[in-house]
Parts: structure tokens; C-alpha cells; sequence
């Protein structure tokens, strides 16, 4: 036997998701040619920059040089055209020439500035070509497979090479039911939770072959309108993972705060039994006789189960052995611990109030911790 454990607790809901990528990229070519070489590692780690499929260079090559040369040739033919600019002017001054001629210089001269302007333009594109034959990394993350193989000719923005997911940190997207969403709303405009947007609210997730919720990060997201197919909210939790151990596209369980941090009691659920829809305890009052005590019952803290209503502090419980109890028999309890109990430790289940009366062959006096 023992009293319930008095502890501050929160209560929390739960709600199933799944994680996904801070930044997910599909990787295309940005200029068409037959694939080279592919230096990375499928599956692999890559950093921005990274250097993951090489098309070849040989005709952006040619076509980069061929750019130069067209520059060069608008360049020379610009110092002709000044030159011969100037000399036109000079002449109209003293009244040589017709100024036809020099309108004609005036027009060369213009047109060669912009030939110019032309060439570099083209001298430019061919240079960003021929840089694009080497296809990068964009972000920071984990590559997939390669989509194609050496040798295979990759269209420009069309070919789906591979993709990329950031790594670190995580999302994990959850649907919240309509009331769950209301309550926090009343939870905020009342000061009782901080709001999501304020980046404090703490949200906590599991995997699925994981006890409890070791990994924290915080809600930094909640759409702006329902599902009304669903009639829920699609909210999004922020989680760091250096290690990348946490997947995109993993199935999670999620839980937040659902209340400030109150003062209750808390049973273990072996001390609980059920009869029909209604939970009940035994109490041991000060004879040594066992008392039946219906009660409210809450949620899961530390592994035990929070009594709304029911029990009071002094209260001292049966624990272990409820089956073997019979409501208003003499009973010989042993002090034992409510902790010693946690639901993690549960090896029978509940039993019900019925079960427990119909022990007629049961000791009255057996000892009962």
C-alpha cells in the first residue's frame, strides 16, 4: 500500500505525423550533353558545391572560345571605329567633309560599342554553359541514387538527375483535430502557453520503436485554415538533428503541452481497476479494511496515471493484488511505493471491480502491498 505520489505535471496531447525535409531539391542539368563522369556516393553526405555529375565540356568548350574570339574582333573593330570617329570630327571642324560622312562615323562608331556590349553578352552565356556541364551540389544534405548513367544524354531542365534532402535540422508535420486547436487558442489568448509563432512552444516526438519522446524541438508553424474534408490543422515542428538520424518520411508521435504545469496526484495503474465505464481504487482506512473508491483518472506522468477526482492525499491505496481485494474485507497491507509501480513495470491488466468480488476461495487476510 501506499499514498498517491503528489507531483507538478502537464498534460499533453498526442497526434501522429510524418517528417520531412527542411529542403528537398531535384537535381536537372542546366544544359543539355552526354554525362562523363559521376564522382559521388549514392546515399552519401554532400556539402554545397560538391561537384555530383560532369557533362561533357567539350562543345561549351569550343563554343566559350568561339565567343572570345567574336568579342575580340567587336573590340578591334570598336578602336577602328573611334579612331575613325575622331578624325571625321576633326575634319567637320574645319569644314572638309560633308556631314554625311560624319553622321556615317558618328553611326559606325555607335553601332561598334554595341556589337560589343553584344559579344560580351555571348561571351558570358558561354561561359555560365560551360560552367553548368559541372552539376553541384545546391544545398548541404544526403543524396539519393543516380538517376542516370554514364553515358546517357541529359536534356536541360528536364532530366531528373537525383535529389538532395537537408539533413539538419527536421521538420515533423502533424494534423491537429478542430477542438484540440481551439483549446490552445483559449490556452494563449489567456497567457496559460506561449504562442507557436513566438517559437517557446515545446513539442516532443517518438519514433516508432522508441519508449517515450526523447527528441524536443518547437512548433514553428500552423496553417492558416482548416481541412475541411478533415476538419483539422496542419501544424509543424522545428527538430535539430545532427547526427541525421531522424529520416524524411518517417511515421512519428508527437506530443505538446496541453495545460500550465498543476499540482496533482498520481496512482500507478496497477492500483486502478475498471467495472464497466467507471475506474476505481481501494482505499485503507484506518482498521485495515479495504474501501472501494470510485475516481476520475487522467493522463500518464513519470509513468503513473493523474487522479482528477476521487482521492485525497492521505489517502493510503492498495497497489498490487486488487484482484484479490474484496470492497469492505479486512486486509493485512504491506507499505510499499507507488514508484515501485510505474506503468512501464505493468505485467497484468487491469482487472474489474466484478472479477475481484467473485474471489470467494481467495484468503480474506492475505497480505496485500
Amino acid at each position: 500500500m501506499s499514498k498517491a505520489t503528489e507531483k507538478e505535471v502537464v498534460n499533453w496531447d498526442e497526434f501522429t505525423g510524418r517528417t520531412a525535409a527542411v529542403n528537398l531539391v531535384t537535381v536537372t542539368p542546366r544544359v543539355s550533353g552526354y554525362i562523363v563522369d559521376i564522382p559521388f556516393k549514392e546515399g552519401g553526405i554532400v556539402h554545397k558545391g560538391d561537384l555530383l555529375f560532369q557533362i561533357d565540356t567539350r562543345p561549351y568548350q569550343h563554343a566559350y572560345e568561339q565567343a572570345v574570339g567574336q568579342l575580340q574582333q567587336a573590340q578591334a573593330n570598336q578602336q577602328l571605329q573611334q579612331v575613325t570617329f575622331e578624325r571625321q570630327e576633326h575634319l567637320k571642324e574645319t569644314g572638309v567633309i560633308a556631314k554625311e560622312d560624319y553622321d556615317t562615323a558618328l553611326s559606325n562608331k555607335s553601332q561598334s560599342t554595341a556589337q560589343v556590349i553584344s559579344a560580351q553578352a555571348a561571351l558570358d552565356t558561354a561561359k555560365l554553359n560551360l560552367e553548368f556541364t559541372h552539376v553541384t551540389a545546391p544545398i548541404d544534405g544526403r543524396v539519393s541514387r543516380q538517376l542516370v548513367n554514364i553515358g546517357n544524354l541529359v536534356q536541360a531542365d528536364v532530366t531528373q538527375l537525383t535529389t538532395i534532402v537537408s539533413i539538419n535540422p527536421i521538420y515533423a508535420y502533424f494534423s491537429m483535430d478542430e477542438l484540440a486547436a481551439l483549446k490552445y487558442q483559449r490556452l494563449i489568448q489567456e497567457g496559460k502557453v506561449a504562442s507557436s509563432q513566438d517559437g517557446q512552444v515545446h513539442v516532443y516526438l517518438q519514433l516508432q520503436d522508441e519508449t517515450g519522446f526523447p527528441h524536443e524541438g518547437t512548433l514553428n508553424f500552423s496553417d492558416n485554415t482548416f481541412d475541411s474534408t478533415t476538419g483539422t490543422l496542419l501544424v509543424r515542428g522545428s527538430f535539430l538533428n545532427p547526427d541525421g538520424f531522424l529520416a524524411p518520411g518517417s511515421f512519428v508521435r508527437v506530443r505538446i503541452a496541453s495545460s500550465p504545469k498543476y499540482k496533482a496526484l498520481l496512482v500507478s495503474d496497477r492500483a486502478i481497476g475498471t467495472d464497466q465505464d467507471q475506474s476505481f481504487v481501494y482505499v485503507v482506512d484506518a482498521k485495515n479494511i479495504a474501501r472501494l473508491r470510485h475516481i476520475t483518472t487522467g493522463q500518464l506522468a513519470d509513468g503513473l496515471r493523474v487522479v482528477k477526482s476521487g482521492v485525497q492525499a492521505d489517502d493510503v491505496l492498495i497497489i498490487n493484488g486488487i484482484i484479490k481485494v474484496r470492497p469492505d474485507s479486512p486486509v493485512k497491507p504491506e507499505q510499499g511505493s507507488m514508484e515501485q509501480f510505474t506503468s512501464n513495470d505493468i505485467s497484468v491488466p487491469l482487472t474489474s471491480a466484478k472479477s475481484g468480488r467473485s474471489e470467494e476461495s481467495m484468503d480474506r487476510n492475505k497480505k496485500t502491498p
